[in-house]
């Protein structure tokens, strides 16, 4: 509990912050997003967030509410961080600590490295790791591929393979985009569609930005509430999800 009121009480000093600093550029704001999944299965969150970036580095902090159809709500700290080893190269870590109000808790973390062109287009390639408190475990490789579509419109495809301890496996693709009508205001929207859907993202490119990357606490695939006696199936289904956040520059 200490780790989720530091790191939300950090979101929320860096959303309300001076616009500019010294050391870099310092933003924050709020967000909500929708989730929903096979088998009726949804997630909705209310999130605060805060981001700063220095060059070509940048982090953002965000503290989350979340309800979910599954395990019931509960709530979360998050942390993207892009370390620029390169002009063109960074290595980005991504981190979430999940506690629900009743017994269920989790972490989530990706590492991978991110390459930018000159033409804005970016590819990164992932490692992603899931461990519950039930005894399930969940690991996953993966890439992206982001590029700008038209003025304020950036668009993103990708795909993952990963394993449960439970030996099921998944294969999944998803295609994502955010949309920035105003200075102030981004909306989000993903399509995941695969065998064993295990959402591992909100929509955006995985560099920084409004909670770009941001592992979601549950995942609507699995539909056992945490059991690692993970099921295995054929079918392929879908997933999608919608958000929106304000930001105070």
């Amino acid at each position: 509990m200490r780790i989720i009121r530091s790191m939300a009480n950090l979101a929320i000093l860096i959303a309300l912050a001076p616009v500019s600093a010294p050391a870099g550029t310092i933003s924050g704001g709020a967000g909500l997003d929708y989730q929903s999944g096979p088998k009726t299965q949804s997630y909705r969150s209310a999130l605060l967030f805060g981001s700063t970036e220095v060059g070509t580095s940048e982090l953002t902090l965000a503290a989350i509410r979340y309800g979910d159809s599954n395990i019931g709500p509960g709530i979360g700290a998050f942390g993207n961080a892009g370390v620029a080893l390169t002009p063109n190269v960074r290595a980005r870590a991504i981190g979430l600590r999940a506690i629900g109000d009743g017994s269920y808790r989790v972490w989530r973390w990706r590492l991978g490295p991110e390459f930018h062109s000159a033409s804005d287009v970016t590819v990164g390639a992932y490692y992603l790791r899931l461990t519950d408190n039930a005894g399930g475990s969940f690991g996953s490789a993966g890439f992206e591929v982001g590029a700008p579509i038209a003025q304020g419109v950036t668009g993103q495809i990708g795909s993952s393979y990963g394993r449960w301890n439970g030996d099921a496996t998944t294969t999944q693709a998803a295609l994502s985009g955010t949309w920035h009508p105003m200075s102030r205001v981004t909306f989000l929207g993903e399509v995941d569609v695969g065998r064993n859907l295990t959402t591992t993202t909100t929509a955006g490119p995985s560099g920084g930005g409004a909670l770009g990357g941001l592992p979601l606490p549950v995942d609507l695939g699995k539909g056992n509430k945490g059991s690692s006696q993970t099921r295995s199936s054929s079918d392929v289904t879908a997933a999608g999800l919608v958000g929106i956040r304000f930001s105070i520059r």
